[in-house]
């Protein structure tokens, strides 16, 4: 062109560049404008500021804005709506909300779009009065018949459990698109109300606007993830015979997750290999939500399958996916691996270095830990709640109390955070693995919050491992206090009952054995081996090979019998071997050496579903030894890495 004074023109090409996500571009052209004398209007102003937000660049659209006021020219509502969603939109709500009071305050009426961002801004904050002051200026200035307006106060009311405000500002609504219905279904689906949520699904099929993909997929999640498994997968089938709706990688993800909400992880397991054979590609949400269901020791080829998947895909860009690797890698017994991972992120969030530093800790490396938490401070990083938990706890397995409180004192006073029960728990950790039992006591007493299972649980296992049965009991009877119908508890208090043996115990024993009738707590363990998963029942010698098993055991125990017992309460979660027979734990170790001779195996993997007995502890670590193997073990109070003859617990668990 040789003219080049049409601003038209300008603010075309500006725009053309804004859309494409090439604001440097645009801004120097901005700048080329100026230059070439053309005055930049209303509208080129506008396009920059818009372009700036959209690309997430906020505090660089708003110096635009003040720049522009600079030259004469008043903001408009479309800079202000720019502004407004750019700081909604980037998780800036607060921001956001308070550039709405300074629009209003300027004299400048919002529109339809700028009202629903602002009412969004509420949602996420879960402002009720906020969002209420806006609904009324909405009806004020004659917006309330907007569909943007409605849908957004129709998730706004269902956020802060306003069910019922929510229906009514839908039954208002002259006109409903299906952003409308998916908005109110999700409403009742995150409350909980299955029922209501399938009412309304029904409704909308008979409507003109039917049903799209989001709708079944919400219908599918809130099915499933209020335990009624039959009618989501009923659903999940039917959507594309019945709906003529097709499924797309949403649709699996909600069953994947849903699984796991309801602790089927083998069903989880399973829906993401048919999700693959069905040819569809798992995303970023499909391996957040079924890593989880893998973060254990027989699972540890299934991680490396899903981590290839994240590599062919190149999923690894999005950091929440190496964080969860990170984890479920340390869980699964590869440290080595977290590490490499670890170490091979350009990016790094608190999430990493949390989930790194707790990596080390479960393996009981706490020096590790305590330098890598180092190295965060080092940074400029603020360590949060759950970093102080790994911290206390790295601190209480070098039985170092001192540190350990002086830590609590920081997270206090220096870095203005409230310890959650977690922390408080640490604590009490720390204070039981050196036995300093008194002081446990008085923590606890003086705690601002109500103790819960935890810290009793921990004060518990203090009090068994450093042989002090009345204060054992204390931990056991507020534990059973607590969860009164848990099995495992009145066990645990029953033996402690028994082994004081007062006359008041007695009969405290006889009325918890009149009140609940108490099943055997018998162990069961599984372990991996040729690409399939074992599992073994104490005292079971069903299985062809038990001979060869108990042999092998028994061969081992003299051995062991001649290493000197362990300090500490005879309280144990499973019966002893006197009453249900050899231990899974000792079967599952039998298997892995009897199973892969000659050859020695070199690393084992067992879960198991109660803590394991001192004897079966005391096994081994002499079989580390012996064989100069590595055994992991983890059963739901504690991880257990076995080498060399000692264990990472420190035996403490």
């Amino acid at each position: 062109m040789d003219d080049k004074t049409d601003r038209v023109a300008w603010n075309a090409l500006i725009s053309g560049y804004c859309q494409k996500g090439e604001i440097k571009e645009a801004h120097r052209l901005f700048d080329a404008m100026c230059k070439e004398g053309v005055e930049p209007g209303l509208v080129t102003w506008n396009i920059l500021i818009t372009g700036y937000n959209q690309n997430g660049q906020c505090d660089v659209a708003m110096e635009l804005m003040e720049e522009m006021v600079r030259f004469g020219i008043e903001p408009d509502v479309v800079a202000w709506t720019a502004m407004i969603s750019g700081y909604a939109q980037n998780n800036r709500q607060i921001q956001a909300l308070d550039l709405f009071e300074d629009m209003i305050s300027s004299g400048v009426e919002p529109n339809g779009v700028t009202i629903a961002t602002a009412i969004s801004a509420c949602s996420v904050l879960k402002l009720l009065n906020n969002g209420m002051a806006i609904h009324a200026l909405a009806v004020e200035i004659g917006c309330i018949d907007d569909v943007l307006v409605g849908n957004a106060l129709i998730d706004f009311y269902s956020k802060c459990e306003k069910l019922e405000a929510s229906q009514l500002v839908f039954d208002c609504m002259p006109e409903k698109d299906v952003f409308t219905w998916n908005s109110m279904i999700g409403g009742y689906i995150q409350a909980g109300y299955s029922g209501k949520a399938n009412e309304l699904f029904t409704r909308m099929q008979n409507s003109e606007i039917q049903p799209d993909v989001i709708t079944w997929n919400t219908m599918i999640s809130g099915y499933i993830e209020n335990g009624d498994e039959d009618e989501a997968t009923d659903l999940f089938h039917k959507m594309e015979k019945d709906g003529k709706i097709k499924r797309d990688t949403a649709s699996w993800n909600s069953l994947i997750a849903g699984y796991l909400h309801i602790g089927q992880k083998q069903k989880a397991l399973c829906m993401f290999r048919q999700m693959q054979s069905s040819g569809f590609s798992p995303n970023a949400v499909t391996i957040l939500s079924v890593l989880p269901a893998c973060a254990n020791l027989v699972a540890l080829k299934k991680v490396k399958e899903i981590h290839g998947i994240v590599l062919r895909r190149n999923l690894e860009a999005a950091v929440s996916i190496p964080n969860s690797l990170i984890d479920t890698y340390a869980k699964s017994g590869k440290l080595v691996y977290s590490k490499a991972l670890f170490d091979r992120m350009k990016s790094k969030d608190f999430i990493t270095w949390n989930s790194m530093i707790a990596a080390y800790v479960l393996h009981g490396c706490s020096d590790e830990a305590l330098s890598l938490a180092d190295q965060m401070l080092m940074l400029g990083l603020k360590p949060e709640q759950s970093t102080f938990v790994s911290i206390i706890l790295a601190h209480s397995l070098n039985e170092n109390v001192e540190e350990g409180k002086h830590i609590l004192t920081t997270m206090i006073e220096d870095d203005q955070l409230t310890p959650a029960i977690e922390n408080y728990a640490a604590m009490v950790d720390l204070y039981g693995r050196a036995g300093r039992l008194e002081e446990a006591i008085r923590f606890i007493e003086a705690m601002p919050v109500k103790p819960d299972s935890s810290v009793w649980s921990r004060l518990l296992t203090a009090s068994r491992v450093h042989d002090c049965l009345d204060l054992g009991i204390h931990a056991g009877e507020r534990l059973l206090g607590l969860e009164p119908g848990n099995a495992l508890i009145r066990h645990l208090v029953l033996q402690a009952y028994a082994l004081r043996g007062t006359r008041e115990d007695t009969f405290r024993v006889q009325r918890l054995q009149n009140e609940h009738q108490l099943p055997k707590l018998i162990g069961e363990s599984w372990i991996e081996s040729k690409n399939k998963v074992h599992s073994f029942v104490s005292g079971d010698r069903s299985k062809p090979y038990s001979n060869l098993l108990f042999a092998w055991i028994d061969q081992i125990s003299i051995e062991v019998k001649q290493i000197g017992r362990r300090q500490g309460l005879c309280i144990a979660d499973e019966e002893k071997e006197e009453v249900v027979g050899v231990h899974s734990e000792k079967l599952a170790l039998a298997f892995a050496f009897v199973c892969s001779q000659p050859v020695v195996p070199r690393s084992i993997r067992i879960v198991k579903n109660l803590r394991m007995c001192s004897d079966c502890h005391r096994m081994a670590k002499h079989i580390s030894l012996k064989y100069g193997c590595e055994i992991y073990l983890s059963h739901p109070k504690c991880f257990h890495h076995f080498k060399d003859g000692h264990c990472s617990c420190g035996d403490y668990w």
